[in-house]
């Protein structure tokens, strides 16, 4: 299958591009009026220009973990592989810090704050098309994909609010491999999540992501990335925008979390807008850009992903 015609490659492309936009300004202030606005790819202090996230990282695992089906013992397996000697990792000096809820289970033990983080959001993406492809566009109905989602979750951050924020997440995705126009896939999976999680209070705090403005996606962004807020700035920056490019930018430039709150906008933007609409240039810096084609198309041949719309 051709670059153009793998929506399972401009997704996770897109990501990981989007992470490696946020990466050089990830933790600094989201108000802070001194730094220049990103317009592509800068070098950060620790690593080379292109470098991509720990929670690209992270995601390169899953898919790989994924592409034998779907088995939280080889999730773990792989996750533990990046920690332990950098597999995945953008470039072998990478440090491999993560996420406090990530870290604790990586270490084997129970995640104190498990929805005090959006480790298992980040990462989620290459289970919306897994899920798509085995159980259909209806998988939020089927009690048998819900459960595999709710245990890909449950692996590192066990609360419902990164359970809640992974089925917006890919809701989303399975609207656009549906074909669905962007703002429509946003708005149907918004629907379908709070209805299904209805009579769960903590769904109600994701319905403020039918209706951000610019004020309250600032706020959000200087706010911790909890799963519902760092899912909230990448909404507004799809919202906002009409573009893969300026919709990572965008999301990046929030500063704070960017790498984060960029590779959930990435993701999306990707699959919506497709491999023609990201920018090449960025591609050409992306590190290890080769393997993740790589392991995208692997991942295709297991038979166990979405990879077009007509999947």
């Amino acid at each position: 299958m051709s670059l153009i015609d793998s929506r399972l490659t401009h997704s996770i492309i897109g990501a990981a591009l989007g992470s490696a936009l946020g990466l050089p300004i990830d933790g600094s202030p989201a108000n802070d009026a001194t730094r220049e606005p990103l317009l592509g790819l800068v070098p950060s202090t620790s690593g080379p220009t292109g470098a991509y996230s720990n929670d690209t990282a992270l995601t390169q695992a899953g898919l790989a973990a994924l592409s034998a089906g779907f088995s939280p013992e080889e999730l773990m397996q792989e996750y533990r592989q990046w920690a332990q000697t950098g597999a995945y990792a953008a470039y072998p000096t990478a440090p491999r810090h993560t996420w406090p809820a990530t870290a604790a289970a990586l270490g084997g033990r129970t995640p104190a704050a498990p929805d005090g983080d959006p480790g298992a959001l980040l990462r989620s993406l290459p289970l919306g098309f897994f899920l798509h492809h085995q159980f259909g566009a209806d998988w939020l109905q089927n009690p048998a994909a819900t459960g595999e989602l709710a245990a890909f979750v449950d692996l590192t951050n066990p609360g419902l609010a990164n359970r809640i924020a992974t089925t917006l997440y890919l809701q989303a995705a399975t609207a656009l491999l549906g074909d669905a126009p962007l703002a429509t896939a946003l708005d149907a999976a918004l629907d379908a999540t709070l209805t299904y999680y209805q009579g769960e209070p903590a769904a109600l705090d994701f319905a403020l992501l039918g209706g951000l403005d610019l004020p309250q996606a600032k706020t959000l962004a200087a706010s911790p990335a909890t799963p519902r807020n760092a899912l909230a700035v990448a909404w507004y920056s799809l919202q906002a925008t009409s573009d893969f490019a300026p919709a990572v930018l965008t999301a990046a430039n929030f500063g704070n979390a960017s790498a984060a709150y960029a590779e959930l906008a990435g993701g999306l933007a990707g699959l919506s807008y497709g491999y023609l609409r990201i920018p090449h240039r960025w591609c050409l810096l992306l590190t290890k850009y080769g393997a993740i084609v790589q392991r995208v198309q692997a991942a295709e041949r297991s038979g166990f992903f979405a990879a077009t719309a007509a999947d």
